[in-house]
């Protein structure tokens, strides 16, 4: 597993409005490639994504409760265990495209782990793709769409701002896929 960087450029701040065009721009880039069929959104920074992402592409949207973090204290590293619990109701088997939604990809272990879960439930032909709103530059494995590679800590409009932390916004989206 690599490590978060912490590069001292931030912590970022991701405003709403800032959160409102990145989702846009990834629900655009990815219904360039087809439609979506379920979007699975990791609480607890993915629920709010994973909601915003499913509204635009017309697909219900399940949620998956993943843990990694040890703390929510600021430039926390990951201590690359993840916890994994599959909320009611998950049909049985899954079918079509399926996204894996998360706030951010520090190291690509939640990811990982939430894909394990719902493999033996995934239907022969079944795509299931991850997207980060901000990937984390040392992430050793890259999320198939994202709006912001990072290089620190990033405040989402769901969290609660450090208090007398400066705060550095987030540039527009940049999407890219793998």
């Amino acid at each position: 597993m690599t490590g978060r960087v912490f590069s001292g450029s931030g912590p970022f701040l991701m405003s709403e409005p800032a959160l409102e065009a990145s989702l846009d721009a990834l629900a655009s880039a990815v219904t360039s490639q087809g439609s979506v069929d379920l979007v699975v959104g990791i609480a607890g920074g993915g629920v709010w994504p994973a909601a915003g992402l499913a509204a635009r592409l017309g697909a219900p949207v399940y949620r998956v409760t993943a843990r990694h973090n040890p703390s929510d204290a600021l430039r926390t590293q990951a201590t690359g265990q993840v916890s994994v619990h599959l909320d009611a109701p998950l049909a049985d088997r899954l079918r079509g495209r399926i996204l894996l939604v998360d706030d951010i990809c520090g190291t690509g272990a939640t990811f990982t782990a939430v894909a394990r879960a719902l493999t033996p439930r995934l239907e022969p032909g079944c795509a299931m793709e991850t997207l980060a709103v901000c990937t984390n530059t040392g992430s050793g494995q890259r999320p198939n769409w994202s709006a912001h590679a990072v290089d620190d800590w990033v405040v989402f409009p769901w969290e609660q701002p450090p208090v007398g932390i400066r705060l550095v916004p987030l540039p527009a989206p940049e999407v890219t896929s793998t």
